[in-house]
């Protein structure tokens, strides 16, 4: 352990006195296992289950006053892992009551766990008191359980994440369809979420419907979706000589046209839900004012700001930059033994979906701005610790990071960005 972290654990640790009840929670989707200990370690309580229920956070309640009242305590330390989505009720709740509420990592548990007893045997209750002996010793996460219109937009740009994902499934299940039936409409249309092959696909999905209509009619069935009408002259004459020599296969029946039909009605559910997303997502961030400084980097647009925001929550909550990049997964983590010397890589144990926004808004950045892109170019000149030029990879991580002390600083001050070398030298 460095010798900063291992101050921060300290700090950690006094914080903790000998009127601080500390609480170990293994959180379950039925119900959970709590834990109760004091500074010293000794067990106050031990409660198998607590039910997620209306009862059984009363009892939570109940219980926890009891033991403050009983041994003199004052205030309440509450650690939890963040495993799933179980533990945002009773997060939620303990802080609702004035508790304070922390996380522990998951491979901290599990590690403390063969520690204490040399056996990876897990239970509960076990867990619960994993997790309250490894906050008592300050190896716990700060963290900050944002609410109002933080909590908001971080749901919305994970919802919207994740109806992306569908979206995407859903065209690639579309393509699958055209490969079988008509390979050559790709060719003729760059994408399958295009107006012109929808209104291809509602009206005459497959070579032998379009051989029955004329260029004409398919001039104006694909001119009405599309603003020029000469592309969709072009386009008419290129699908009725497709559907001439198409490969695909002939014999067509009425489930090979449920299947179409069915695609393409999943390709424009999606992407309409994405667009819906979008345009809440946009909704909420008229009502930050953080929102103008980041939009004011060339190439960071209002999905980019929404994600970085809505995963960060209240931006002063993060004093230094180097949170954000621990936060991010970004921070470096080297690997040496002895006389070998390991190769540094990012720890990847951060927020995924910050981690990804970043990395795309790193390579938007470096070509959008002098400032990135001088950056990047001097660490492609630098050398490495086994005396070598840096990779790409290598010096875009180096830029994400300069990026991140750059949007650090342009929260704290509240000021934009100006595309200068010298003008954001202190964000280094």
């Amino acid at each position: 352990m460095s010798q900063k972290n291992y101050n921060k654990q300290v700090k950690k640790r006094q914080r903790i006195k000998r009127t601080t009840l500390v609480i170990g929670i293994d959180v379950g989707r039925a119900f959970n296992a709590v834990a109760y200990m004091d500074k010293e370690g000794n067990i106050l309580g031990k409660y198998p289950k607590v039910y997620n229920s209306r009862a059984g956070f009363d009892f939570f309640v109940k219980v926890t006053e009891q033991i403050k009242k009983k041994h003199g305590m004052k205030d309440v330390l509450i650690a939890l892992e963040p495993t799933g989505h179980y533990w945002r009720n009773i997060a939620y709740f303990a802080k609702e009551k004035g508790y304070d509420v922390q996380f522990i990592r998951t491979t901290s548990v599990k590690h403390q766990r063969e520690l204490d007893d040399s056996s990876s045997a897990k239970t509960d209750i076990r867990d619960a008191l994993t997790i309250a002996n490894l906050t008592r010793e300050g190896k716990y996460i700060d963290t900050i359980i944002g609410d109002g219109v933080w909590r908001q937009l971080r749901t919305l740009v994970k919802v919207r994440e994740k109806i992306r994902k569908y979206n995407i499934s859903s065209k690639n299940t579309l393509e699958a369809a055209l490969d079988d039936y008509f390979p050559e409409l790709r060719k003729i249309f760059w994408a399958v979420n295009t107006k012109g092959i929808w209104a291809i696909l509602e009206r005459c999905p497959f070579p032998e419907d379009v051989l029955k209509v004329d260029i004409s009619e398919l001039r104006e069935i694909i001119g009405k979706v599309s603003r020029r009408r000469k592309v969709a002259a072009q386009k008419a004459i290129k699908l009725h000589e497709a559907a001439k020599e198409s490969i695909g296969i002939k014999e067509i029946g009425q489930s090979d046209r449920y299947r179409v039909k069915m695609c393409l009605q999943e390709v424009k559910r999606t992407e309409g839900l994405v667009k819906e997303a979008e345009k809440k997502i946009k909704g909420l961030l008229k009502q930050i004012e953080y929102t103008e400084y980041l939009l004011s980097i060339p190439g960071v647009g209002p999905l980019s700001a929404a994600v970085v925001l809505g995963e960060l929550g209240n931006p002063p909550h993060f004093k230094h930059a180097r949170q954000i990049i621990k936060y991010a997964g970004y921070d470096p983590q080297e690997n040496d033994s002895g006389q070998r010397i390991g190769r540094k890589v990012i720890s990847k144990k951060g927020r995924w979906l910050l981690r990804k926004c970043l990395y795309f808004m790193c390579l938007r950045v470096v070509m959008k701005t002098r400032f990135f892109k001088e950056f990047y170019q001097r660490k492609l000149e630098k050398k490495n610790r086994f005396g070598q030029n840096l990779k790409k990879k290598e010096a875009l991580c180096a830029v994400i990071i300069k990026l991140i002390n750059v949007i650090h600083a342009l929260l704290r001050d509240k000021r934009c960005f100006y595309d200068t070398v010298d003008c954001l030298a202190k964000a280094a």
